[in-house]
């Protein structure tokens, strides 16, 4: 069915002759495909976050402010870090949702783990280039999980230059990772397992914000199977 509004343009011209994106766009489905949210995620909003924590309630108002005055040109990124569970990728993808919907820019979602592994298919058949642009150039990318696992040294390397190259061309990144980026807790540092160097440029994109709190998704799991492994009320 033809929007009445748009007409199946997508776009709607302005009083002032300016040019705003068609509500008719943003079907939730729709705005998930285009950001490339895989499907866990696909309910999740910043509006629908809910902080339990006072590390939580500022990683909420920091993924808020970050997406109001969000700047395509300006290059600012923003790294969640903490314990997994915690809502870390839920603050992503809701900012990059809320990015999309009210400033009409688009950016993309990859696990980092995949993203490797994409790109290890790719090259393998001689086609990176035009995948690696896309992660170069896209205006806002989530590169999520960073560090989950150790890399070998040319999946370092890759990930080096993608952050490098985002960096010197004030492409704006948003990064979740369960490590520290350097010494701000006890265990193993993001350092080591990434280049340090990228890890400082890190720092320089942008803020980073420590979510604490307790494992939702061990604590949701647990209330919902029985010791015989039947599922509960």
């Amino acid at each position: 069915m033809v929007c009445e509004r748009c007409k199946g343009t997508g776009f709607l011209t302005r009083e002032d002759g300016k040019v705003d994106l068609c509500d008719c766009r943003f079907s939730e489905e729709d705005v998930n495909r285009v950001l490339g949210i895989p499907k866990r995620f696909w309910d999740k909003e910043l509006e629908n976050y809910i902080p339990e924590t006072d590390e939580e309630k500022n990683a909420l108002f920091q993924a808020k402010a970050f997406a109001e005055t969000f700047g395509e040109e300006e290059g600012e990124g923003i790294t969640f870090w903490g314990p997994p569970g915690v809502g870390k990728t839920h603050l992503a993808v809701g900012i990059l949702k809320k990015v999309y919907r009210e400033k009409g820019v688009r950016g993309f979602f990859f696990d980092t783990k995949d993203l490797i592994y994409r790109l290890k298919l790719l090259m393998e058949e001689g086609r990176t280039t035009r995948a690696i642009r896309k992660i170069l150039d896209a205006p806002l990318l989530v590169l999520d999980d960073l560090g989950s696992e150790r890399l070998s040294d040319w999946q370092r390397e890759i990930i080096s230059y993608i952050i490098s190259y985002r960096y010197n061309n004030l492409k704006s990144t948003i990064i979740t990772t369960n490590f520290p980026l350097e010494g701000e807790k006890k265990g193993v540092k993001l350092s080591e397992r990434i280049d340090p160097g990228t890890v400082s440029r890190i720092y320089e994109m942008g803020r980073v914000i420590y979510v604490g709190g307790k494992d939702r998704r061990r604590s949701g799991g647990l209330k919902l199977w029985d010791e015989r492994g039947r599922k509960g009320s």
